[in-house]
């Protein structure tokens, strides 16, 4: 073995025993390393909290109540609204015969699962050993990734589901979970419309949907209008602990004394939320450039760009996105620059440890008595290298060339004869593996 394999080697195993020492931490300790970092570990109700609403949901279908329902069950010991589909908290019944922690531990470790699956994914698929070893790095010490597990979410696992679809054989299956888990990852369909052998993977997820659903929401209409209205329509939410450019937009409009703007805050968003998306949707169908990676990463983006309620953990999908650009190989060294510095402001804890001296989980929302600048100070950093990854699609998809209509329906129609380059990644000799 050469000696820059022996480096390499070496640095992983210090990054796994890193990240291995962090999740650690997570699990056996009420406060772990990780919670003087984030507003969701002190300000919010404590770790797990968002497992356990899924956990409170199956135990409520289990004893044969509404999933959606705010009621107390002497089990859990405390949670946050259900808000997902009926088939999660279908799915999540099982955990129900553990205890709440036990069940919490075991959530873990399949996350930690799907992690270890998308980083052996990574390391086949993106070319350049540096640039390899940089993004599955990153990966393994990633903040938002240890916020999403301290808090028990699952946009990680919802994104890179359907990353992974696009890389593995039968991917229609992830794709589908993937949508089944979270459903923000549909806004990928209009990439995977705009090729031919993506087909199946809109429509098995699609049809997934509609069986899981349909069904269980005509047997129970009242419960419609809550999974609607919570999804859909978000409202609030503006506080430390969100980290959207739709965050950023209320700080400037409330700086700018933008009277207009605010009187109509949810018609204002909600335009430029439909704006954006359809805007992106369009361009990805009708680039020249049919790098499936690039349109879903481009559309999945723009929804975290808009989207009113972006927490911090969210970040963890955002991330993965970023790696996943690294796999096309049309790609140059500028874009590889990019997306690399942005995963890294990513990954990095941001300033919050700094900003929020008193940490008192008491208070609801310590930004209200921040100077205002503090409060620029804790998005920016997570709001700017989103923003960059998007812009960065938006360029690779225009320097491609656009097609007319027409030709692009076309395109949509044609069978393939094969992968194109930008979606096979990097098929790498053992001697390439080595550059």
């Amino acid at each position: 073995m050469r000696e820059p394999a022996v480096r390499v080697v070496v640095l992983r195993s210090v990054l796994v025993a890193a990240h291995l020492g962090i999740v650690s931490s997570i699990i056996l300790q009420e406060r772990p390393v990780i919670w003087p970092l984030h507003n969701d570990t002190i300000h919010r109700v404590g770790r797990g909290a968002d497992f356990y609403a899924v956990y409170h949901a199956g135990l409520n279908l289990r004893r044969g109540r509404n999933p959606y329902e705010n009621n107390r069950d002497g089990v859990t010991p405390y949670w946050y609204a259900f808000r997902y589909l009926p088939v999660v908290a279908i799915a999540a019944r099982p955990l129900t015969l553990l205890a709440p922690r036990a069940a919490y531990i075991v959530w873990i470790l399949l996350i930690e699962a799907f992690l270890a699956l998308l980083l052996a994914t990574l390391w086949r698929r993106i070319p350049g050993r540096g640039v390899r070893l940089a993004a599955t790095g990153m990966l393994l010490i990633n903040s938002p990734y240890f916020l999403e597990l301290y808090m028990g979410q699952f946009t990680f696992v919802s994104v890179a589901l359907c990353c992974l679809a696009l890389w593995l054989p039968a991917g229609q299956v992830p794709f589908s979970a993937s949508v089944l888990l979270k459903p923000l990852t549909l806004v990928a369909l209009p990439s995977l419309a705009s090729q031919r052998r993506f087909w199946s993977h809109g429509g098995c997820a699609i049809l997934s949907v509609a069986l899981s659903s349909a069904p269980y929401f005509f047997l129970h209409p009242e419960q419609w209008p809550t999974f609607v209205t919570t999804n859909f329509t978000p409202r609030g939410g503006l506080d430390a602990g969100n980290y959207g450019l739709v965050r950023l937009w209320q700080l400037l409009v409330e700086d700018a004394n933008a009277s207009l703007v605010a009187r109509h805050w949810e018609s204002w968003v909600g335009s430029l939320r439909f704006a954006t998306l359809a805007a992106t949707a369009l361009l990805v169908f009708h680039s020249k450039g049919k790098s499936v990676v690039v349109g879903v990463s481009a559309l999945l983006l723009a929804h975290f760009l808009t989207y009113q309620h972006v927490w911090e953990h969210h970040m963890s999908g955002v991330c993965v996105l970023g790696a996943a650009l690294l796999t096309i190989r049309e790609r140059r060294k500028p874009f590889t620059l990019v997306v690399l510095f942005s995963l890294l402001l990513l990954s990095l804890p941001g300033p919050y440890g700094l900003l929020d001296s008193a940490k008192d989980p008491s208070v609801g929302d310590p930004s209200v008595l921040w100077p205002r600048y503090a409060s620029y100070a804790a998005v920016l950093p997570k709001v700017l290298p989103t923003v960059i990854l998007y812009l960065a699609c938006v360029i690779h998809l225009c320097g491609s060339g656009l097609m007319s209509p027409r030709d692009a329906v076309r395109s949509a129609l044609t069978k393939p004869t094969g992968h194109p380059p930008g979606d096979r990644g990097a098929r790498l000799d053992p001697g390439a593996r080595e550059r």
